[in-house]
């Protein structure tokens, strides 16, 4: 149900985030940029477990943003095949459902 995955991803950094610490700032923007979202074959993102390594950070020509390559491990939820999930349910309407916990 829950698990790891380690991903590799190419992060812009905008200027107006340098004053921060790196590792707050770039953990900052995969957070805005991963969680909540779906990520197909791997699940639903439910936060950002470490990043393990930043490479080093580059400003290209024309560009006032840096790029850094961070390699990092989300801690991902997705059902099992036959799996089944019991719940009591709030409410429900367009934007999804809600359950009373």
């Amino acid at each position: 149900m829950f698990f790891l995955s380690l991903i590799e991803h190419t992060l812009q950094l905008s200027p107006h985030l340098l004053d921060l610490p790196l590792s707050e700032a770039i953990k900052g923007e995969l957070e805005s940029l991963f969680l909540d979202k779906v990520i197909a074959n791997l699940g639903l993102c439910i936060f950002v477990n470490d990043i393990r390594s930043t490479a080093c950070g580059f400003v290209f020509l024309g560009n006032s943003t840096s790029t850094y390559t961070v390699e990092f491990r989300l801690v991902m939820f997705r059902l099992f095949v036959k799996e089944i999930i019991t719940a009591k349910l709030n409410k429900s309407n367009v934007n999804g459902l809600r359950s009373m916990y």
